[in-house]
């Protein structure tokens, strides 16, 4: 089994080549092996968080393949109402933050005080963590010190806790982000999930990954549709063919992510 916990509906950066809609997306799950996809809608991160969380909540309503995150932002403090979907929308499963494109700093205090107070009222949360040169407006140990505060909620830190921040030279894997949080040890309500194309490109960055973080603390993402249903297997191949046991390799492919999103 396979579960894909990180992924998107629609259109990422308004690329041509970087969309997909509900079909395209099951047609890559097909392709993939991949048995379920958690989705936050690309419109919502990227364009209108109203609009785009009422768009998966349609989407989800006719496919049983996804489940969902609903979208906040205290740059839009009005977008706390959007968690009503978390009661109307079983399918929606928890909430996504992405402070590097909604424009602000997750470590200013009313921008930490708007999500601390949505950490209380959603069973899990998948933090975009700063991952791009130039960025870093959520470093992972603002998330972590977050998911500290909240033993309560689950807390994924997307990109490998920040693999990929070395601006002169972008294409070399940087994993001190992930390194310094899990130095310091990670909260057991913290996963790592594996959405950066350097993991499968580069082996080894998986496998350190894994040996940093636990098999136990690293979940399946590929930030699809990137790529489309080539990326979604080689970051499964990289997992496969990790030296680990099979059971630790099944933790990382759905193990973790059902006891993430409460599918149990």
């Amino acid at each position: 089994m396979v579960i894909d916990i990180h992924g998107h509906l629609g259109n990422i950066n308004f690329s041509t080549f970087w969309q997909a809609d509900a079909d395209r997306l099951v047609r890559y799950m097909k392709e993939s092996g991949t048995d379920k996809l958690c989705l936050s809608a690309s419109r919502a991160i990227m364009y209108d968080i109203f609009e785009g969380n009422a768009e998966l909540d349609a989407v989800m309503k006719r496919y049983d393949a996804f489940y969902g995150y609903v979208v906040v932002s205290p740059t839009f403090p009005a977008t706390v109402d959007e968690l009503h979907y978390l009661n109307d929308n079983p399918r929606f499963r928890g909430v996504k933050i992405h402070p590097d494109y909604h424009g602000y700093d997750l470590s200013v205090p009313s921008n930490r005080r708007f999500v601390d107070g949505i950490a209380d009222r959603t069973p899990m949360m998948l933090f975009h963590v700063s991952c791009m040169p130039g960025s870093g407006y959520s470093k992972a140990e603002t998330v972590v010190a977050v998911a500290k505060d909240h033993p309560n909620t689950k807390f994924v830190l997307a990109h490998c806790a920040g693999l990929f921040q070395n601006a002169n030279y972008p294409f070399f894997p940087n994993m001190d982000s992930l390194e310094r949080i899990c130095d310091a040890g990670l909260p057991d309500n913290v996963w790592i999930d594996t959405a950066h194309y350097l993991l499968y490109a580069y082996q080894e960055v998986m496998a350190k990954m894994v040996r940093l973080a636990g098999a136990d603390h690293v979940v399946f993402g590929t930030d699809c549709p990137l790529q489309g249903s080539m990326q979604m297997r080689f970051c499964q191949e990289a997992v496969t063919s990790l030296d680990i046991p099979e059971r630790e390799k099944d933790a990382i492919l759905y193990g973790n992510a059902r006891k993430i999103l409460s599918l149990d």
